[in-house]
C-alpha cells in the first residue's frame, strides 16, 4: 500500500494530524480545478461545483448517507458552530454538554457562544466520559440543548458508544453533534446505525485528504427544526436568483453552507476519499487494529491510551516525552507528544516492521 501513498523518508505514524497524500492527487486537483479555470475563465463554476459535488456523494458513501444530507464546511469549528446557533430557542434548555477530553477547538466554540446565553456542561476525564448512563444522567436533567459527542478522542483514543449516547439523547429531547473527525476512514461509520441529528468530520486525517475540506450531516428530522444563521448565496434554494429581497433556504443540507465556496480542497478530498473507499474501511480497519495490538502486546505496561473500545492512536509512556520524541524524530520515526507521553497512529500504508522499529527505538 506504501506505492500508492507518497510517504516521507522513515517510519510515518502521525496519520492521526495528517495523512499522507495518495498518489495520483496532483492529475486529479488539476482535472477537477485548474483544468477548467484555464480552459473556461469564470465559466469554470459549473465543473468546480461538480467537484464539490463529488466531494458530497463521497462523504455520502463513506458514512452510509445521502449526498443531499452533506454540506461541505471549511473545518469543524466552523460547522459545530454554525449548528449551534441554527438551533431553535427552547425555554430552560440552555446548555451544551460536553466532554474535557474533546478536542480544546470544540470547547472554544462551545464557550464563545455564551454570548448567546449558553452554558457550558463538561463530563470529567476518564471512564465516566465513555459511560452511556452519566451522559444519559446528564442530559435528564432537562436542561441540555446539544450533546457533543466525540467518537473516539483524540489522545487517549477511547471510542465512545455513539449509538447508547445519542438513544438516550433523543429521549430526552437533546440535540446530538458527532465529532467522527478521528474516525473517518479508519474506523466503520454508519449514520444510520445513530440516532445523531448531526455528524461533522474533517479530511485532513486518516481520510487523508487534506485540510480545509470538512463537512455536517445533517438529519432530515434535525434539518426541518433548525434555521441557520451563518448564510450566503449558496444557502439559497437557488443560488443563481439573485433577489436580495428573497432569501428561502435551500430544502437540504446546503442551508448551512454560507457565501462563494472554496474548490481546490474538496475536490483534492473527493479524490482521497474515492482512494480510502476502494480500498474498503473495513480493511483498513483490520489492518490498523492488528498493528495496534502487536503495540500493546510489545508494550503491555505502557499504554495509556484505551485498550478495548478504541481509536485508531495510541499513547505510550515514556519518562521524558520531549527527549524521547526528538530521539525518534532522529531516528526517522514520524510520531508526537501528548499528556507526557508518545502518540502514534498506523494507517494502511504501515507494516508490523514499522511498529517493531518504533518499539526497538524507544
Amino acid at each position: 500500500m506504501r506505492s500508492h501513498f507518497h510517504m516521507p523518508e522513515g517510519v510515518y505514524l502521525l496519520s492521526h494530524s495528517v495523512g499522507c497524500l495518495p498518489r495520483g492527487s496532483e492529475a486529479a486537483v488539476a482535472e477537477a480545478f485548474y483544468q477548467p479555470w484555464s480552459e473556461a475563465g469564470g465559466d469554470a463554476w459549473p465543473a468546480w461545483l461538480g467537484a464539490v459535488s463529488g466531494f458530497r456523494e463521497a462523504v455520502a458513501r463513506l458514512i452510509g448517507a445521502r449526498a443531499d444530507q452533506v454540506c461541505p464546511q471549511t473545518n469543524v469549528s466552523s460547522a459545530v458552530a454554525k449548528i449551534i446557533h441554527a438551533l431553535p430557542t427552547r425555554a430552560g434548555r440552555d446548555v451544551i454538554l460536553l466532554s474535557e477530553e474533546d478536542f480544546p477547538s470544540i470547547g472554544f466554540v462551545a464557550s464563545a457562544a455564551a454570548a448567546r446565553g449558553y452554558r457550558t456542561r463538561f463530563l470529567p476525564r476518564g471512564a465516566e466520559a465513555e459511560d452511556a448512563a452519566r451522559w444519559a444522567a446528564e442530559m435528564a436533567a432537562g436542561d441540555v440543548q446539544v450533546a457533543l459527542v466525540t467518537h473516539a478522542f483524540s489522545n487517549r483514543s477511547a471510542r465512545l458508544p455513539v449509538d447508547a449516547i445519542t438513544r438516550a439523547a433523543r429521549r430526552e429531547g437533546v440535540f446530538t453533534i458527532v465529532d467522527a473527525v478521528q474516525t473517518l476512514g479508519v474506523v466503520p461509520v454508519d449514520v444510520a446505525e445513530w440516532t445523531a441529528d448531526f455528524v461533522v468530520g474533517s479530511s485532513v486525517k486518516f481520510l487523508c485528504g487534506g485540510p480545509g475540506a470538512a463537512f455536517l450531516w445533517v438529519s432530515d428530522t434535525a434539518l426541518g427544526a433548525t434555521d441557520p444563521i451563518d448564510v450566503g448565496w449558496f444557502s439559497h434554494a437557488n443560488p443563481f436568483a439573485f433577489d436580495i429581497h428573497d432569501f428561502r433556504a435551500a430544502g437540504d443540507a446546503s442551508r448551512f453552507w454560507g457565501g462563494t465556496p472554496s474548490v481546490l480542497p474538496f475536490a483534492q478530498a473527493a479524490f482521497s476519499i474515492g482512494r480510502i473507499l476502494d480500498i474498503g474501511v473495513e480493511t483498513i480497519h483490520a489492518h490498523n487494529q492488528g498493528l495496534i495490538q502487536h503495540l500493546h502486546d510489545a508494550l503491555p505496561d505502557r499504554i495509556r491510551s484505551a485498550r478495548g473500545r478504541r481509536g485508531n492512536a495510541v499513547l505510550v509512556a515514556v519518562d521524558d516525552a520531549a527527549a524521547t520524541l526528538a530521539k525518534l524524530r532522529e531516528a526517522g520515526l514520524f510520531v508526537d507528544a501528548r499528556e507526557g507521553c508518545i502518540r502514534l497512529s498506523p494507517h494502511i500504508y504501515n507494516s508490523a516492521e514499522d511498529i517493531d522499529r518504533l518499539t526497538a527505538s524507544m
